[in-house]
């Protein structure tokens, strides 16, 4: 009884609380915490090296980091040099082997990695001498074999050629090209030609050249003690030159004079990559930086922010859409508001977009949204310094770019001070609505016709059109004239007989199919069964156990993930009983599919079909042989694009069927491998229930 009176006693004090607050008032912030940053013990060496130590020792570990802060510099038709030195760095150096210096650290269960001007090392604090000295040797005493430069300009080609075809490497190459420009070293981007150009020598001369201690900058911070810490460096860092890195100038980006749309056309695309970007001048020692930061994160800084509600929440056109504001000390900041869409709505994100950032710096900003702003800065910050390293970054911040020494100390009391008035006087000044470009990059064909007819402000938007490696083209072409005498039909008869012809297609009564996929290192297995009577049932695999199965028969179908059952609905069920078909072609409706033109599918002349409103199918012209599918798919209550490529065709007891189909969702990309394939095998009704 005592106990449950003291219970209703608490709910009636809580009660009584509660009704006083007036929610409808926003409180008032408190006081910013007051920020004490502990100063790292530094000193400096005779070739230059600037050593800062921060001293934890609540945890046995340590980790050093070195950075050599040059001014970036163009590469030109050697694009890919640095690339390549980075890769070249951390195999062992001139005393100790790449083989005995990658077990060494691994036996110590140490992390190291290596850039062009910097490396950095982990490690439990007992091994953490040793390896800083192996980090250290191997960093300044570099062992640069030919053989090692050859495997490692082979997997950067590869890397180069895998990514011809990602839709969002070309629209980060071109982003880049078009807001900086080809001669600046943020807009230049390695390719296979001017990798060709690149030699062992030519990454020798760049690191003999750049990777100096005149301006480095060694960061240690753990359980480590400062002088024996500097005895270390001193001794290991002695033979290391310290002349000054001279950089050749480049030219400063400039934005254009009005707005416009750069196109660039992937035909590949399932989805359209969408960015409003300009430079500008914006570094820590700007007044107007803290300001920046406020207004970036109320525009497009989360899932609280304006471009994700807009764009996500309220239109339900992408994932989700963003802003980034990338400032330099070093050249002229990037601002970035962007979005992956359909490709149904492309014309419409980028009205969105660009009409965002132009709201955000000619309406004053809600009190609410300016408060959560200051409230997510402030709460990352303070978190931030529970980490010994932020304080590390912090000095080194303050050194290389020259900063008052309270910069971070007065850090939330500045942020704290923006308002309203600072928000909307920055967006303006720094986020170039008139001044931008809108770079799109997707499928022309079904994309361009409706961004050719966007305004903004009451002004029809110019476009350019530019291929994937940012050169400006002519406004492209999608289709060629089809051949005389070629319909839909012909397209369709023709696929059929390529397979195996009519008559043999429709004596199949069944099909079994396994096939085999890697995601993230597992192994993904899919059991596919389907039969002549329209009856389908799949099952996807991992380590052994059923983690999804699709069931159709002719009157019902479902889908069952990790044992939750969820039944079609009529508009699903229908779609899904017409691809449980075996041949969905052999019933073809002539009259509600349409031929469309001949494309270019992967640099393969193709004929497009519209197969219904949500699936487009590519056969190609040469041999009439299925090699692409789109189809529109809905997920989390969203359209979805998912693209399949089929190829390998094998003969199957006299039918051809494709045994690898790469299919693409967005980002994700599975390549599915049919390890078998069983024609007209009995299969119990009870199997499709």
């Amino acid at each position: 009884m005592k106990k449950i009176y003291i219970y209703l006693l608490c709910l009636l004090t809580l009660g009584t609380t509660t009704a006083q607050i007036d929610r409808s008032i926003q409180p008032k912030p408190g006081p910013p915490p007051e920020i004490n940053l502990e100063n790292p013990q530094s000193f400096q060496l005779k070739n230059g090296l600037t050593v800062l130590v921060v001293e934890n020792h609540k945890l046995p570990r340590a980790f050093a980091s070195l950075r050599i802060d040059n001014k970036p510099f163009y590469e030109g038709e050697k694009a890919g040099v640095s690339d390549l030195l980075s890769k070249m760095l951390g195999k062992g150096s001139l005393s100790i082997s790449k083989d005995d210096f990658e077990e060494e650290i691994d036996f110590l269960g140490a992390r190291v990695s290596f850039g062009s001007e910097s490396f950095y090392a982990s490690s439990l604090s007992r091994y953490f001498p040793r390896v800083l000295e192996m980090s250290i040797d191997t960093a300044i005493n570099p062992n640069f074999l030919e053989e090692e430069f050859e495997n490692e300009k082979n997997r950067l080609r590869e890397n180069l050629e895998s990514d011809e075809k990602s839709v969002t490497a070309a629209a980060r190459r071109v982003e880049n090209l078009l807001a900086y420009g080809k001669k600046h070293p943020y807009g230049e981007y390695t390719s296979k030609e001017t990798l060709k150009n690149v030699s062992l020598t030519d990454v020798k001369n760049l690191y003999d050249d750049r990777f100096k201690a005149s301006n480095a900058y060694l960061v240690i911070v753990g359980d480590v003690n400062y002088k024996t810490i500097k005895k270390q460096i001193t001794k290991a860092f002695k033979n290391w030159k310290g002349q000054v890195v001279e950089s050749a100038p480049f030219p400063e980006p400039d934005n254009v004079a009005e707005t416009e749309i750069n196109f660039v056309e992937m035909p590949n695309a399932v989805q359209s990559e969408v960015s409003v970007i300009n430079t500008a001048t914006m570094d820590k020692k700007n007044p107007d930086y803290f300001a920046s930061l406020i207004a970036n994160r109320i525009l497009g800084g989360g899932g609280q922010a304006r471009l994700f509600l807009n764009l996500r929440e309220d239109k339900g056109y992408t994932y989700g859409s963003y802003s980034n504001w990338k400032e330099s000390h070093k050249t002229k900041a990037l601002f970035k508001a962007f979005a992956s869409v359909r490709n149904a709505v492309t014309d419409s994100a980028i009205v969105e977009l660009v009409s965002e950032v132009d709201r955000i710096g000619n309406e004053l900003v809600t009190d609410k949204e300016l408060a959560t702003a200051k409230a997510k800065y402030a709460g990352n910050f303070v978190l931030s310094l529970e980490d010994p390293k932020t304080i590390a970054q912090f000095a080194l911040n303050i050194k290389t770019q020259k900063l008052n020494p309270e910069f971070y100390i007065n850090y939330l009391k500045n942020i704290n001070a923006v308002t309203k008035e600072d928000v909307i006087r920055v967006s303006k000044k720094y986020f170039l609505s008139d001044q931008s470009r809108i770079v799109v990059t997707g499928k022309g064909s079904e994309i361009l016709e409706n961004i050719e007819k966007v305004d903004f402000k009451g002004r029809r938007l110019k476009v350019r059109y530019f291929d994937k490696f940012g050169t400006e083209t002519d406004r492209p072409k999608f289709s060629k004239p089809l051949p005389k005498g070629t319909t839909v039909k012909t397209v369709i008869e023709g696929y059929l007989q390529a397979l195996g012809g009519r008559e043999k297609l429709s004596e199949v009564t069944s099909i079994e199919t396994k096939a085999e996929a890697s995601m993230q290192g597992m192994k993904i297995e899919v059991s596919s069964r389907n039969t002549s009577k329209n009856q389908l049932r799949v099952e996807v695999s991992m380590m052994g156990n059923v983690m999804q199965k699709t069931v159709v028969n002719n009157k019902s179908g479902y889908n069952e993930m990790q044992g939750q059952k969820m039944k079609m609905n009529e508009k699903e069920f229908q779609v899904a009983l017409k691809n449980a078909s075996i041949f969905p072609e052999l019933s073809s409706d002539f009259e509600t599919i349409k031929l469309t033109g001949i494309v270019d599918v992967d640099g393969v002349a193709a004929y497009e079909i519209k197969w219904s409103d949500s699936k487009t199918i590519y056969f190609s012209t040469k041999d009439f042989l299925k090699i692409k599918a789109v189809d529109t798919i809905e997920m989390g209550g969203q359209s979805q694009s998912s693209e399949s490529i089929y190829s390998d065709y094998k003969s199957v007891n006299g039918i051809l069927f494709p045994h690898k189909t790469s299919q693409t969702v967005g980002p994700q990309k599975i390549d599915f491998v049919v390890q078998s394939i069983r024609l007209n095998q009995k299969m119990e009704d009870q199997l499709f229930e």
